[in-house]
């Protein structure tokens, strides 16, 4: 169980609680731990999403498959994540993907009740969860205003404009480049490619992980 432990600590909704008393928590619920193989489906697009799915080892990714068949990337998932977590409390608790398995994964599998019962008998994890579910809600609609932009040029530059800036235009953005990927809905080598091709050009400039605009076009 201590293994569990040290890959499902970071996770944003134990935040706040400690090993040990992690460890208690484990120990007065049911849980189940299940692996997968690389290119096998964990959940499949439509099925009821009855228990929490916590990817504790591996990686995954998100699909969605539309009604003329063809197949579109959602998000990428890497361990630790806990997924759909806000979808799980929905009257309609259908998933709207099918999550696949990019490598080897291991799952970590808690049933609603057994989330309820933690809730009811530890407030930093209901809080935790509350937070969980109102920050992917957030980002899926940030997501979805970003299909607005036809570029990823337009996305990149609308991005940066929205983050604050010190007082010599330099902007650390609050997204890792893998969190921007799947904000933008494109392969993070398409995306280090983009902002390669804008900072030759002008458009930004570069300094680590800080960048300035310096052409709005």
């Amino acid at each position: 169980m201590e293994k569990i432990i040290k890959k499902i600590e970071k996770l944003a909704i134990f935040d706040g609680i400690y090993s040990d008393k992690l460890l208690s928590i484990l120990k007065g619920i049911q849980y189940y731990e299940k692996k997968y193989a690389k290119d096998t489906a964990l959940i499949l697009q439509g099925m009821p999403y009855k228990a929490l799915y916590i990817i504790t080892s591996g990686k995954c990714i998100g699909q969605m498959t539309d009604s003329s068949g063809k197949i579109l990337k959602i998000e990428d998932f890497e361990a630790p994540y806990a997924l759909a977590s806000a979808l799980l409390f929905a009257d309609d608790n259908r998933i709207p993907v099918t999550v696949w398995a990019k490598t080897d994964v291991d799952l970590l599998i808690i049933k609603k009740e057994e989330l309820i019962s933690l809730c009811q008998k530890d407030k930093q994890f209901l809080l935790n969860l509350f937070g969980d579910v109102a920050n992917k809600f957030t980002f899926i609609s940030n997501k979805l205003m970003y299909l607005q932009f036809k570029s990823l040029q337009d996305k990149i530059l609308f991005y940066l404009s929205k983050q604050k800036a010190d007082d010599s235009g330099w902007i650390k953005p609050n997204h890792g480049i893998m969190e921007l990927s799947t904000l933008f809905g494109v392969e993070r080598p398409s995306l280090s490619r983009a902002l390669a091709r804008m900072g030759s050009e002008g458009i930004i400039e570069r300094n680590g992980k800080k960048i300035r605009i310096l052409k709005n076009t």
